[in-house]
């Protein structure tokens, strides 16, 4: 099932049941009736095999059901699912639970594993799917496509992405948590993050609306707009070249703040990177490879009066030389 989305009612059913595994409580039967739902189709097993790999229940303190009352609880709850998924909830607020939130079903963390493609920290990949689109996933990024005949859509469900989609190709819906693209026969380049989303076209012309404008802004190849939480800016001019360097492995500076570059380098690393308020005002020019942040980190070295102070592999901070 590589590519397909997973039913919202199976990715329910498939943490449901992995709750129920690494709880301790499930009996022979349990386990037999897990393998039963798990055969009982491609999606089940699929949503299986990703929601199993999650680290839902490595958050710190999150001793899943270690309290003999939360267990006794859960075994009351019987093996009715919305009525076992009510009783942690109830756990959860009563702080039985340690760290673990049962929002986990909703997450990005889950939404990512379950999406139609995703790639890892530090991964960059490109697909060639039907009818002539071109996909490419920037590091730690995941979607969901429906390009079924009756439906173009594409829905960014964390992290950046570009998508060429061939000349007189369909209308295309392109989501991201708080925006709506609509084009036809573009070339676009998508960025979410906690500050909200970019939108860049290359080629072609978009529509993209916000929750909090009933008008649709028109975006032109060559330009670019942020939106975030009071909607969408003044679009402006991009160098589409540079915003294409990360789908070659480079990242480009041009006097940026410091601080500012090691944010981005932080996206395609594993662990913490930062610096200290002492150099997070200096600016550096330069080419950094993406594919090698250690090597980007010693030329900021050689480039800047800084050193890089790595305490582990996970945990880097740059200080003043």
């Amino acid at each position: 099932m590589s590519g397909a989305a997973v039913d919202p009612r199976v990715r329910d059913t498939a943490i449901d049941w992995l709750v129920q595994l690494q709880s301790g409580l499930m009996s022979a039967s349990d386990h037999q009736a897990l393998q039963v739902w798990r055969q009982a189709s491609a999606e089940h097993e699929y949503a299986w095999q990703r929601v199993s790999g999650l680290p839902l229940l490595l958050q710190p303190g999150a001793n899943l059901l270690a309290d003999a009352t939360a267990r006794r609880a859960l075994q009351l709850a019987g093996a009715d699912p919305q009525r076992r998924r009510q009783v942690l909830k109830c756990l959860l607020a009563l702080g039985l639970l340690g760290g673990m939130s049962w929002q986990a079903a909703d997450s990005t963390l889950v939404r990512s594993a379950l999406a139609s493609y995703r790639t890892r920290v530090g991964e960059r990949r490109r697909w060639a799917l039907a009818d002539g689109y071109s996909l490419w996933l920037n590091t730690a990024s995941a979607v969901n496509l429906d390009l079924s005949a009756g439906r173009r859509s594409v829905q960014l469900v964390e992290g950046e992405l570009a998508l060429d989609t061939p000349a007189g190709s369909a209308s295309l819906e392109l989501l991201t948590p708080n925006a709506a693209l609509y084009s036809h026969g573009a070339h676009l380049l998508v960025r979410h993050d906690r500050q909200g989303t970019r939108v860049t076209v290359l080629r072609g012309l978009a529509q993209v609306s916000t929750r909090h404008q009933s008008t649709p802004v028109p975006l032109q190849a060559g330009w670019q707009l942020k939106v975030d939480e009071r909607g969408a800016g003044r679009p402006s001019p991009v160098d589409m070249l540079l915003a294409q360097a990360w789908m070659r492995g480079i990242l480009p500076a041009e006097r940026m703040r410091l601080d500012q570059l090691l944010a981005e380098l932080s996206r395609y690393r594993q662990g913490f990177l930062r610096c200290s308020e002492a150099v997070a005002g200096l600016r550096i020019t330069g080419s950094f490879q993406l594919d090698d942040t250690d090597a980007a980190l010693a030329l900021v070295a050689n480039t800047l009066p800084v050193r890089i102070e790595q305490r582990t592999r996970y945990w880097v901070t740059v200080v003043p030389a």
